[in-house]
């Protein structure tokens, strides 16, 4: 069971990038309105609209940047959930509670905002089937953001667990006579130490693999945890500025701390509370 929570990690952190770069390609690229079937080149309810579209999509990549960089510190998080913190460990449990519990009510609000950069679009004349689209790919960022915290927050049962320490510790002495055994067919008590000592280190090794990996983002050794920083900050960013460099030859340089609420120069205020239903 171990061992997949960390498939299961990964996948969703793949599916969080590829949904969020699908995001700010829609808002940054995405034409739509034709007046009229003679319109086939550029003349939209895009390119009319009093929208500034690059403003518009980079203060909706500034949202992203920073719903990843919350999800990064809430997954690289201590553990809290293991049995010492429902005894001697509560307070650090709190504490940690504390901690994500904030971290999680931001990531709840980025995403609410990002449906209000839809209800801009939606405003501007995007047609009800695309903001559908739109709204599916908000909710599967949703989805995997709860799937991971779901894979955070809990362990493998705490009864799987005590049996394996357990069986990895109390096994190997039940094997004695099979070790002398041994030792007795080859002439050499040295050979049937070693098989004891083996057999003791390789449940013990094990149980030890399994239970770091119950949290894969948080491993001591760092050779098979999951580089969570590196995957949804250092590797995302840079691909999701070279779409911005694609989609806006001339834009100058992204700046880090863009106000990322959404704003409307037709309305002269913040889109709050905005929520149209398709019609």
């Amino acid at each position: 069971m171990a061992f997949t929570r960390r498939d299961r990690a990964l996948t969703s952190i793949a599916k969080l990038r590829a949904t969020a770069l699908k995001l700010y390609e829609s808002h940054a690229k995405w034409n739509f309105g034709f007046d009229s079937g003679d319109n086939a080149g550029d003349d939209t309810k895009r390119t009319k609209s009093s929208i500034n579209w690059l403003d518009h999509s980079d203060r909706l990549l500034g949202v992203l940047l920073q719903l990843f960089r919350h999800l990064t510190r809430y997954l690289t998080l201590p553990t809290s959930s293991r049995a010492r913190h429902r005894v001697t460990g509560q307070k650090e449990a709190r504490e940690l509670g504390t901690v994500s519990d904030a971290l999680g009510e931001n990531m709840v609000e980025q995403i609410g905002q990002l449906s209000d950069f839809c209800e801009i679009m939606k405003r501007e004349g995007l047609p009800p089937q695309e903001a559908i689209r739109i709204r599916q790919w908000e909710r599967f960022l949703l989805t995997e953001l709860e799937t991971l915290r779901m894979i955070k927050q809990y362990r493998t049962p705490q009864g799987l667990r005590s049996f394996g320490r357990l069986f990895s510790v109390f096994l190997p002495p039940f094997y004695a006579p099979v070790y002398v055994q041994t030792a007795r067919d080859l002439n050499s008590l040295g050979v049937g130490i070693a098989f004891a000592c083996l057999t003791s280190v390789a449940l013990t090794t094990l149980f030890e693999t399994v239970f770091q990996m119950e949290d894969p983002f948080v491993i001591p050794s760092g050779l098979d945890g999951i580089r969570v920083d590196a995957e949804l900050l250092s590797n995302f960013k840079p691909r999701a500025l070279r779409c911005r460099k694609e989609y806006f030859p001339q834009a100058p340089p992204f700046e880090q701390d863009v106000d990322t609420k959404p704003t409307s120069p037709s309305t002269g205020g913040q889109v709050l509370g905005l929520r149209v239903l398709n019609e």
